[in-house]
């Protein structure tokens, strides 16, 4: 196992400590949605029996069906302390929730062990985002033993800005001194969140946005694709009032990856890539592609939201061939008003291109 200090596993760290027990920040979330993180074998759709018994676990709704073991009301009511506890804030009270050497494994199989490393990982996410709320949904819990218990379900955490975040998970608790606590959890990717709930936190884009320099102008166009799986972009250039070169792009969830990518095509000839990363203020696309003449290109595009409606675009450690390209390229892209009676994400305008 990999140790880490608090401070570097943080960020990571919220993967997990939003997850069932802990998670990091991620799907489009009800007010009596899930928590998420996930089991080894993650189980996406529960039998019917599981449904008919599972229930969202909220600071709303804290009863307790009569008719269930005395195991699981332990859990639950657990789960119930669990919620309003990290729906507070309070990061000391969520790690007295783990054992002194509880472990976390992220979705990523990096794995977490301590008590002390847990709250401080707690503490930089609620400084990061103090109004994120969590919601769980269980699925199963089962009694191993006397002393020991497993809970799979799905956790939801919503933060103040952005798309909310599902996870599946599986949780070990272990009884002591008469308390459940948690041993370890492990978290996985939510299988059921649809492409269009991934790529919520880059609805801002959509709209027409332009760039006016002395001797250019730079305009895109963003909207849904008609099934909603995807962001369909559109660039053009222009230099002295002459389009210099259009290109369409393609926005999506690479479910294998797990990350969003994209795809473009320009009117040249050359095409392309993107691999996006970013906290929904902040974007960063590393990006590849073949020009028309057959050699090959790569860069850093960073987006940078300004305010609402400004955008700032840099292109950074930008090869083509073999040649590094030392000047940076940049456009500071300003949303354009809607016109009076067009509808809002409509389709893409004809003249437009992108800034790779």
């Amino acid at each position: 196992m990999r140790s880490r200090t608090a401070l570097g596993v943080a960020a990571p760290l919220t993967l997990v400590l939003l997850v069932g027990t802990l998670s990091e920040l991620q799907s489009r979330g009800e007010p009596d949605q899930p928590r998420a993180g996930g089991p080894a074998a993650p189980r996406p759709q529960a039998d019917q029996s599981e449904k008919e018994a599972a229930r969202a676990v909220t600071d709303a709704e804290p009863a307790i069906p009569a008719a269930l073991s005395e195991v699981e009301q332990a859990i639950r009511t657990f789960e119930e302390g669990f919620v309003r506890d990290y729906n507070k804030g309070d990061s000391k009270a969520i790690a007295a929730h783990f054992t002194e050497d509880a472990e976390v494994v992220d979705i990523d199989g990096h794995h977490y062990q301590g008590r002390d490393v847990i709250e401080q990982g707690f503490a930089q996410l609620f400084a990061s985002d103090k109004d994120a709320k969590i919601s769980l949904e269980i699925f199963a819990i089962r009694s191993i033993s006397p002393d020991v218990a497993q809970e799979e379900g799905r956790s939801v955490v919503t933060p103040a800005e952005g798309a909310p975040h599902s996870r599946l998970y599986t949780v070990v608790y272990v009884k002591r001194d008469g308390r459940w606590l948690v041993s370890s959890v492990q978290d996985n990717p939510d299988p059921l969140i649809p492409p269009h709930e991934r790529l919520k936190d880059l609805e801002w884009m959509i709209g027409e946005w332009v760039d006016e320099g002395e001797d250019s102008v730079v305009r895109l166009n963003c909207r849904w694709s008609d099934d909603g799986n995807y962001l369909l972009r559109s660039f053009t250039v222009q230099r002295e009032g002459e389009p210099v070169l259009s290109v369409s792009q393609r926005i999506g969830w690479d479910p294998l990856a797990r990350q969003i990518r994209s795809w473009e095509f320009d009117s040249a000839g050359g095409f392309g890539e993107g691999r996006w990363t970013g906290d929904g203020k902040r974007w960063i696309v590393k990006h590849t592609g073949i020009q028309p003449e057959g050699k090959t290109a790569s860069s850093t595009n960073t987006m940078t939201r300004e305010r609402p409606d400004l955008v700032q675009w840099t292109s950074t450690d930008r090869v083509i061939g073999d040649e590094l390209i030392p000047d940076e390229l940049s456009y500071t892209l300003v949303r354009v008003p809607p016109r009076p009676g067009s509808p809002s994400g409509g389709p893409p305008t004809s003249n437009t291109r992108s800034p790779q």
